[in-house]
């Protein structure tokens, strides 16, 4: 797991190769002395100079503690990362290095990653696939180009809808009414149906199933594409129209 804050992560009163060595000991059958040796070479994996390992995360700055983050996720070369918005508390150009170096170790590590992320940018840089959530459910699924050039849920859209264009003058940006529901309070039918400018009756009433479009790995759920409303597709224009 790379956690969001590097900040509250790490242990304020441990060294860093410590915080890295114990994993690697908790999780490995080795000695103290080879789990520091490993967690000196992480270090290195992640640039930074094992000079530093004795050192404090307080004597780091933010970039270099998500480093020492990822340095621990890595340390049992695990076949799954998770990454909670690991670039969320980064100023935009340590966030570019950092996702460089997470994509350089993902190959390195042969390592698949699950990105959590509300960056549409970080989503396009880094992940081959896309899975758009609301109210605890995938609503849309797809390839990176599937989500990207041919996004077909209404809310999906609306989030694309709200990315500013550079080439278009606009005076606001298209936002989606309504606020998330309440999860303990979901009605039975589409979570996203009290938002929605295209639902109909039976959106609040039914939930919608799964539903795969031309492509194979293009999933929705959403009524309008299941052929039981009248409504016609949905394109990004529409939405920018509203």
């Amino acid at each position: 797991m790379i956690f969001q804050d590097p900040m509250t992560a790490l242990n304020p009163v441990m060294t860093v190769v410590d915080q890295i060595a114990e994993v690697i000991e908790n999780h490995q059958d080795v000695n103290a002395k080879e789990a520091e040796s490993r967690a000196i070479e992480m270090l290195k994996v992640v640039r930074i100079p094992a000079e530093r390992a004795n050192e404090y995360p307080h004597q780091f700055s933010g970039g270099m503690k998500q480093r020492v983050v990822i340095a621990i996720a890595l340390a049992c070369n695990p076949s799954l990362l998770i990454a909670d918005e690991p670039t969320t508390a980064l100023d935009v150009t340590i966030q570019a290095q950092v996702l460089e170096m997470m994509k350089d170790l993902r190959h390195k590590f042969n390592t698949s990653m699950i990105m959590i992320t509300h960056d549409f940018g970080i989503v396009a840089e880094i992940c081959d696939k896309v899975a758009i959530m609301y109210a605890g459910e995938i609503i849309e699924s797809g390839t990176r180009k599937d989500i990207f050039k041919s996004a077909r849920h209404p809310y999906t859209i609306g989030l694309f809808g709200a990315i500013p264009n550079l080439e278009v003058d606009t005076e606001f940006l298209y936002q989606i009414e309504g606020l998330m529901p309440d999860p303990t309070e979901l009605q039975p039918g589409c979570p996203f149906s009290p938002r929605c400018a295209y639902a109909e009756e039976l959106c609040h009433t039914q939930k919608p199933v799964k539903m795969t479009l031309p492509g194979e790995e293009h999933v929705i759920k959403c009524h309008i594409y299941s052929g039981s409303l009248e409504t016609k597709e949905v394109s990004r224009e529409d939405l920018r129209s509203e």
